[in-house]
């Protein structure tokens, strides 16, 4: 292969990586500013008022995270149909079924073994979350509330992790790299400041993701004067620089071990939906992942910390 066909072809490749950043930015923007705009028309009908152990109004929420929810599911059943991006809405097969049961364990194990960490080295596991329950607070709102964070927030985890962020990486990249591209995207977008994962982004995040983008589309027009054994190191070297710093910013900003545990469980469960999803062409293990988790951290909450508020 000439020097001419080679550097094309590299080129090729490294656009399509971030011509699909370019969409998966796009798609986030649009979500975020659906969100705002449902959460305009929701307040009006809505506004909030009734109080819960965990403060705002169910009917709120619900109406919210439905009109989110909708709009969502919608796009994401055209996009995918537009790509041809499989839904994945079939069972895994039995001999795939013991992924089921590992994407379920992962958050338990993460869960369980970080609030042990914050038992003892003093950190509560609400301060971490920044969620809490009143000391008195009966089962009934709380099971309510968690079960619209499970009915609104799943599907939502589904859609843009596993649908639009892993199938539309997967157009261009083997399994295995979308893997790991779908955890480190979804980890940084959806990892909230606040604790937690977040169903809609941030504007910072979508401004991150879209430098992050820039830097990687216009990396390969400075590689033509370089050797092909130097193209991927320079073409990719001012994007994995913002990486970098980003992974560094996030590190100083965890002060003891149990956040580092936490965060490290928010994206070892990522990840784990991400290959299960893969491995099995289902969605049923990561909605398991991502319900095991929100179950855990409510159950941690309002069984060993109800009262508790530690931020």
């Amino acid at each position: 292969m000439s020097l001419r066909n080679a550097s094309a072809l590299f080129h090729r490749s490294t656009h399509a990586v971030a011509g699909e950043f370019v969409r998966l930015t796009a798609i986030l923007g649009g979500l975020y500013l659906w969100h705002r705009l449902g959460r305009a028309v929701t307040s009006t009908v809505a506004p909030l008022g009734s109080s819960t152990p965990f403060g705002g109004s169910l009917l709120f929420s619900f109406l919210l995270g439905g009109v989110t929810v909708g709009g969502v599911l919608l796009f994401t059943v055209a996009y995918a149909d537009s790509r041809n991006i499989s839904l994945g809405l079939g069972l895994p097969s039995r001999r795939d079924r013991w992924l089921v049961g590992v994407a379920g364990l992962i958050p338990l194990a993460g869960v369980a073994l970080t609030k042990l960490v914050g038992t003892l080295t003093g950190v509560q596991y609400n301060a971490l979350l920044q969620y809490s329950v009143a000391a008195d607070a009966s089962l009934l709102p709380v099971l309510q509330l968690t079960g619209i964070s499970l009915v609104l927030g799943v599907p939502l985890y589904v859609a843009v992790c596993q649908i639009l962020i892993q199938g539309g990486l997967g157009r261009i990249v083997d399994a295995d790299r979308a893997i790991v591209l779908t955890t480190l995207a979804a980890g940084f977008v959806l990892l909230s400041n606040t604790g937690g994962l977040t169903t809609v982004p941030d504007r910072g995040k979508i401004l991150g993701l879209l430098v992050f983008t820039l830097l990687l589309g216009v990396g390969p027009y400075f590689v033509d004067h370089f050797g092909s054994d130097r193209r991927p190191a320079v073409a990719y070297g001012p994007a994995l620089l913002f990486v970098a710093f980003v992974v560094v910013s996030g590190l100083a900003a965890v002060d003891s071990l149990s956040g580092s545990l936490f965060t490290a469980t928010h994206l070892a469960v990522l990840g784990v939906a991400a290959y299960s999803s893969d491995r099995t062409g289902s969605v049923l293990p990561p909605a398991v992942a991502y319900t095991t988790l929100e179950l855990a951290n409510t159950g941690i909450i309002y069984f060993f910390e109800a009262g508790m508020q530690s931020w």
